[in-house]
């Protein structure tokens, strides 16, 4: 009944006889890792949610229940553990979620450990497997410096939920997955999966106003990574129609062409403005 196991944003499995498949996820975020002891305990709740959400909207799913495990130290005070639980609660009200239970543990971190719980139309959900040579490579919003002092978003992104929807329920996508470590350690994750190489256009990748403030733009679109995007897959004779598609239903939400699948696995190249390629 497993259709899909370890590789993917969620694992997918069929149960005889349901029109959806149901889909699994989880996620952590811990202390110094993904978040300061100074960050706002509301908005680490809603982060270690908004993570699992965005995996389901990787897939193309709808998300509907969560489990949580709480790990923190014996020194953590009340509010902070109440504040998380606020933002937890808070954004599964946003995203119309069941918290379904869960467990806590003492130990020597504050850590939030999310299982999610989607689900998709049988035979629908959208995997990293399935890019085709000659592919055109999107990205949604735009990357880079998420989490660099006075940038919020890795705290206050929101799911691409309605998008991965559509371009699963549309069969736009011949595959997606979200952008959660960087957009040169994430795609790699894809060609693997589909056993295919790219060529990504320097000059196309979209670079967030906190990005372009920077020195290195394009490092930090590239590399940084918790910018929650989707990354994804569309056959070029559809091109025209997508994007066409796209803008009537985001017309503020950018879906931007920033490469091409390419057949031989090795090729996995970076064309600079100047016209060079880097590996």
């Amino acid at each position: 009944d497993t259709l899909v196991g370890p590789g993917d944003d969620c694992a997918v499995v069929r149960v005889k006889g349901s029109p959806d498949d149901w889909l699994f996820t989880t996620d952590p975020v811990i202390e110094r890792r993904h978040f300061l002891p100074s960050t706002p305990a509301r908005l680490v709740g809603r982060k270690a949610i908004a993570r699992a959400v965005s995996d389901i909207a990787a897939m193309g799913g709808t998300p509907l229940w969560i489990l949580i495990d709480l790990v923190a130290p014996a020194s953590t005070p009340l509010s902070r553990i109440r504040g998380l639980y606020d933002g937890m609660i808070a954004a599964a009200r946003q995203w119309n979620l069941g918290i379904l239970g869960g467990d806590t543990a003492e130990g020597d971190t504050l850590e939030l450990h999310i299982t999610g719980v989607g689900r998709i139309p049988r035979g629908s959900a959208v995997l990293r497997s399935t890019a085709k040579t000659g592919d055109l490579i999107y990205v949604t919003g735009s990357l880079g410096a998420s989490y660099l002092p006075g940038n919020r978003h890795h705290l206050l992104f929101d799911p691409r939920l309605e998008a991965g929807r559509f371009l699963a329920s549309r069969h736009w996508a011949t595959a997606m997955m979200d952008l959660s470590d960087g957009l040169a350690a994430d795609l790699p994750r894809l060609l693997d999966a589909s056993k295919r190489g790219a060529c990504l256009e320097a000059a196309a990748i979209p670079l967030s106003r906190a990005a372009r403030k920077t020195t290195h733009p394009l490092h930090h679109a590239l590399s940084d990574g918790e910018d929650f995007e989707l990354l994804f897959a569309i056959a070029p004779k559809h091109k025209a129609r997508f994007e066409a598609a796209w803008k009537k239903k985001f017309p503020k939400l950018p879906a931007t062409r920033i490469g091409a699948i390419l057949a031989q696995p090795q090729e996995r190249h970076l064309l600079l403005p100047n016209g060079d390629l880097a590996p």
